[in-house]
């Protein structure tokens, strides 16, 4: 298969304003730098796909867009600031990616070295197993979907490991072009309208559980995450994966 990789990067406060301390206390500018690290380690592990990397970058400092230029990929520096802007266009590029799959990723996912190819390689099998139906594949572990209310799930066999079924997915996901087409204004209102400062009143509210969820609780497409993570979310507490040494994976995925 072929796999577009769209990842968004900015080393400026968070659309979360910051307003939580990240678990692994490190500022945004080396969190990026080690998570594209592992992310670029985990595609040169890929043996029988073909994968291209686009970093839109939203105005980082000039040395973090230094060093991202020197990882010989696709950087692209976005015009406009703001995360709702670099999500649109991240979608937008997906949508009209001409590979098999697409990955929506942000910079703050930090990836195991096999994560790429068994992301890939069970994405095959749940697409043959579920005759050909839509596939999302989201690569964390996400803990809060083991609290209440829980979702119905279901746990089956991927390439080297177990996945479950459920609704999480941030706005990190990968699937097919057709899934942006098809599901578009779902798409375009949570890039456009999502806002994560959840201390600020608002009198509308778009987010990731009212927007594209409802794709999945709709039945167009079935979500699954790997059992372990794939890929650690290296945002605040709560999204520690309670099984996974992150530091080891800090430490040594990043080299």
């Amino acid at each position: 298969m072929r796999l577009d990789i769209i990842l968004r990067t900015c080393d400026k406060s968070s659309v979360h304003v910051d307003w939580r301390q990240r678990y692994c206390d490190q500022p945004k500018a080396e969190i990026i730098k080690r998570c594209v690290k592992s992310l670029i380690n985990s595609m040169q592990n890929v043996s029988n796909h073909q994968v291209r990397l686009t970093i839109l970058d939203d105005h980082s400092s000039e040395e973090t867009v230094t060093w991202l230029k020197a990882q010989n990929v696709i950087f692209v520096p976005l015009a406009e600031e703001g995360y709702n802007h670099s999500n649109f266009v991240q979608y937008q590029l997906c949508r009209d990616s001409d590979a098999d799959v697409v990955y929506a990723v942000e910079d703050d996912y930090l990836h195991s070295p096999t994560a790429i190819q068994e992301m890939l390689d069970s994405y095959e099998i749940f697409k043959y197993k579920l005759n050909g139906r839509e596939i999302v594949i989201y690569p964390f572990d996400e803990p809060t979907e083991y609290s209440p209310p829980q979702h119905q799930a279901h746990i089956v066999h991927g390439s080297n490991r177990h996945w479950r079924t459920g609704m999480y997915t941030s706005c990190v996901l990968m699937a097919t072009p057709q899934l942006f087409k098809d599901h578009w204004a779902l798409f375009e209102v949570l890039a456009l309208k999502y806002n994560g400062n959840y201390l600020q009143p608002r009198t509308e509210h778009y987010e990731e559980a009212n927007t594209i969820w409802n794709i999945w609780r709709e039945g167009h497409a079935v979500r699954f995450n790997p059992i372990p993570s794939l890929a650690l979310h290296m945002q605040f507490d709560p999204q520690k994966d309670p099984y996974i040494d992150w530091k080891y994976w800090w430490d040594n995925y990043t080299l």
